[in-house]
């Protein structure tokens, strides 16, 4: 079983996502590899990749006319331009790579430390449950604390969550592994 372990970098950021054995200094990236070491002795005969990606943009910034966002745009028509339809967007960096490196993977793991309504909808979460999604890859995620529910979880893409505390507890950690590892992987 290979368990891609996904971590969030400390800042919002629009760059794309890094292994961990990149040199990065970011303390994420030592979480990353600390969840993943922690499931792999929990189920020693699969495989970890641990991955950092960017944190969830901030919220965007507030209309000078009053409390709510800023919205500008432009309105095309497509037929002028000679289009029949617009494709879809291009993904992001990140989500593009989550789901090269969840195509070989068995599980993807995320770590965060408030799993929330927000959460589920942006940031890590949300595009791991993206870029499994065509895969078929089920996503777990690790919350230092969950405020969701069952029926959020399912309408996000999300097989599960458990909380493993802040800051994690080794052996919560441990115990999300052996639920999720088949039985051949924790001999």
């Amino acid at each position: 079983m290979h368990a891609l372990i996904v971590a969030a970098s400390g800042a919002p950021s629009h760059g794309p996502a890094v292994p961990v054995d990149d040199g990065c200094a970011d303390t994420r990236s030592g979480t990353a590899a600390a969840v993943a070491a922690a499931w792999s002795q929990a189920a020693p005969r699969g495989s970890t990749e641990p991955l950092v990606v960017p944190a969830g943009d901030a919220a965007p910034p507030a209309s000078p006319d009053g409390p709510g966002p800023s919205v500008a745009g432009v309105f095309v028509p497509t037929t002028a331009l000679g289009l029949s339809s617009v494709g879809p967007p291009a993904p992001a960096p990140q989500v593009a790579l989550l789901a090269e490196r969840a195509a070989g993977a068995d599980l993807v793991v995320v770590h965060v430390r408030v799993l929330d309504g927000a959460a589920l909808h942006d940031g890590p979460v949300a595009d791991a449950a993206r870029a499994a999604s065509p895969h078929a890859v089920p996503v777990v995620v690790l919350a230092g604390r969950s405020q969701v529910t069952r029926r959020e979880l399912a309408a996000a893409g999300v097989a599960g969550v458990h909380e493993v505390g802040d800051p994690w507890q080794e052996g919560a950690v441990a115990r999300a592994a052996r639920t999720w590892a088949p039985e051949w992987g924790r001999l």
